[in-house]
């Protein structure tokens, strides 16, 4: 394990996060993100269950909501037949569609509808000071694929922190989640593992929400930002889940404005 790597494999405390430590972790970005843009297909799911996702991810939180949310994805994909096919999906599909396309669990996946206020001003000169064309401001979570998402959706939002990332700028990620990655993500990752159906989703939920938590805290800590004197204590931020699976109470307690 090389310098940048142990220092990603470290709590969140890590002084220098080193040059390549940073476009590193835009790359678990991106794994993150493939989980979210999509419904899931054999070819995905033969990637993951190839590999723990501990191996998998360079920055691997030690903390037991991101421990228990990897073993529970594991965990799924160790049940499924080998080959793994489309049938055997099914209930994954439906449940992708329910929290991504259809509402049916009220997990918008757009930060307008978990924060007062119009997000997308603010996103769009984010995506002009980074130079990315922003997708179209779609009305809801069934927009057209072809289109693009829009800038406050939760796969834009993740793109535009991995190329801050890619491009070493901590500061600039530190911002962007304190002022919108962290403002809505939490709840809509608490609202998805209290609701779905599929623990597969369950975990990957719990992982992200965990993910982003600690990538705070170590980007904070890296450059000297602290967290805003709003944020909730580590306890809340950092609940355990029960039995890996769900988790004992919704990081958002208020259901968000519609």
């Amino acid at each position: 394990m090389n310098r940048d790597e142990s220092a990603l494999k470290s709590g969140p405390a890590a002084p220098d996060p080193g040059a390549a430590a940073l476009p590193m972790a835009a790359g678990d970005l991106h794994r993150l993100i493939a989980l979210h843009e999509r419904a899931p297909d054999p070819a995905l799911l033969g990637r993951l269950r190839a590999a723990p996702l501990r191996e998998l991810f360079a920055v691997t939180p030690d903390r037991d909501d991101a421990l228990q949310a990897m073993a529970l994805v594991d965990e799924v994909l160790g049940d499924l037949p080998d080959p793994i096919d489309r049938d055997s999906l099914a209930g994954m599909i439906a449940d992708f569609d329910a929290i991504h396309r259809q509402d049916l669990y009220r997990t918008c996946p757009q930060e307008r509808s978990w924060v007062p206020g119009d997000p997308l001003p603010g996103l769009l000169r984010w995506h002009e000071a980074a130079g990315l064309t922003a997708g179209g401001p779609a009305a809801g979570p069934a927009d057209d694929p072809a289109g693009g998402p829009a800038p406050d959706h939760l796969v834009s939002e993740l793109r535009l922190l991995a190329t801050l990332l890619d491009r070493q700028d901590a500061r600039a990620a530190v911002r962007f989640l304190d002022e919108h990655v962290l403002s809505w993500v939490p709840a809509f990752c608490g609202r998805v593992a209290t609701r779905c159906r599929e623990p597969f989703y369950a975990g990957v939920a719990i992982l992200t929400s965990a993910w982003i938590d600690h990538l705070r805290d170590w980007l904070g800590e890296s450059c000297g930002q602290p967290r805003p004197a709003e944020t909730p204590d580590p306890d809340h931020r950092r609940r355990r889940w029960s039995d890996g699976r769900r988790p004992r109470a919704c990081c958002c307690e208020a259901e968000p404005p519609r």
